[in-house]
């Protein structure tokens, strides 16, 4: 009986001796469209989009790290799928003179087809800014 479990245990360490198993932490899930990098000025950048009876409805919200932060320009471009490419359909900029920005939009009458709402976020320090860009899940209608 010791001869057989010597001879199992030995036969698992040279079969298993050459695979290795790495495990990562596990991060929190990333809200829709929020982008999860280090930025210099913003805490947090997020955005969504949805479609309901052909009106896409827009937001996006910037979160200066800081009250540091004298403005929050941003950007939205509602962009519509044609083949490989994306194409703009109409765009809306408006600047925010605090550390954070909410910033909600719409677009109605709007064709069939896929759609994504990209955000381009300035978030300034003064006169230094950082530039953060993302899109939304695309939603078809």
């Amino acid at each position: 009986m010791k001869k057989l479990l010597a001879l199992l245990v030995s036969s698992v360490m040279v079969c298993g001796g050459g695979i290795s198993v790495c495990a990562e932490p596990q991060l929190s899930t990333p809200v829709e469209g929020e982008f999860t990098e280090y930025y210099k000025y913003a805490s947090k950048v997020y955005n969504s989009m949805t479609i309901s009876n052909k009106t896409a409805s827009c937001r996006s919200t910037i979160l200066g790290s800081s009250d540091n932060i004298t403005k929050v320009v941003v950007s939205h471009t509602l962009e519509k799928q044609s083949g490989k490419w994306w194409i703009d359909v109409t765009s809306w900029t408006k600047t925010f003179n605090t550390y954070t920005a909410i910033y909600t939009t719409s677009k109605s009458s709007l064709s069939s087809g896929t759609y994504r709402l990209k955000t381009i976020a300035k978030v300034y320090n003064g006169s230094d800014y950082e530039t953060i860009t993302i899109y939304s899940s695309t939603v078809s209608c």
